[in-house]
């Protein structure tokens, strides 16, 4: 099957998958992670205009000289608290909450996975987002470009400390499924059931998982479709299959059979 042609600035890497089941992510490079991160820095400093005007307009109706003089130390305090809070709490919220992505991110359709291609627990978010006042901001954003440059899986120091990466979520046609038949003897889907699409990777890695499974110990099967499920579950998304309670390697089975 052909995959999406890559953007303008990624390169493809390989997930951590064991027992040589291979899947291709796309990394995002330098060019838009920093123009990710400069929509972030662009949106923070909106909030803090906002609310920078929003006091010196309550400030300027006050005529009182020592609500004055409170008023420009309290500011100072406040700008300090928001960028901190914008540090801290922007980034971790964002990615936490929306599954690995930030506005910027969003709109640039990036997204932090773990380096197996699970999602990113709140504990990994807090994790990569520890160093990024070294290696993203400032002089010392040099140091991070200089990791995404030289290591393979693009990743700065606060990727390396929670194992996580950023991919390019591509489009993908869809069109090359329409053609995927039913297996023979299997039970209709309701008609009411929506479609399951996946893309020419995530088929592939299903597919080489449920030909191969016979041949690895209990143990090693169990491990690896709870791994495939976690990478895989996201395209069931608003099917029966989401809120499905069947054993992973069941819902591989079921998976399969719908695309």
């Amino acid at each position: 099957m052909s995959t999406p042609n890559s953007t303008w600035d990624t390169r493809k890497t390989e997930l951590e998958l064991p027992e040589e089941i291979d899947l291709q992510v796309e990394l995002a490079n330098v060019g838009s992670r920093t123009l990710a991160i400069l929509i972030d820095l662009a949106l923070g400093g909106l909030v803090l205009f906002i609310a920078y005007s929003l006091w010196e307009l309550l400030a300027h109706d006050v005529t009182e000289d020592w609500f004055t003089r409170m008023s420009s130390n309290v500011l100072k305090t406040v700008l300090i608290l928001l960028i901190f809070g914008f540090q801290w709490c922007y980034f971790n919220l964002f990615e936490w909450l929306w599954n690995g992505q930030t506005p910027g991110k969003r709109l640039l359709h990036l997204r932090v996975i773990k380096v197996d291609g699970s999602p990113v627990s709140g504990i990994d978010v807090l994790l990569r987002n520890l160093s990024r006042p070294v290696d993203t901001l400032g002089p010392m954003g040099l140091i991070g470009l200089l990791m995404i440059f030289v290591n393979r899986k693009a990743q700065r120091l606060g990727d390396l400390m929670a194992r996580t990466m950023v991919i390019h979520e591509t489009a993908i046609d869809w069109s090359i499924f329409d053609q995927v038949k039913a297996q023979a003897g299997a039970a209709p889907v309701p008609a009411n059931t929506p479609g399951i699409h996946l893309s020419s990777a995530q088929w592939e890695l299903l597919h080489r998982y449920l030909n191969r499974r016979e041949q690895f110990q209990d143990e090693v099967r169990q491990r690896l479709a709870r791994q495939i499920y976690e990478v895989l579950k996201r395209a069931a998304r608003g099917t029966d299959l989401e809120v499905s309670t069947l054993s992973p390697e069941d819902w591989l089975t079921e998976l399969a059979r719908r695309t």
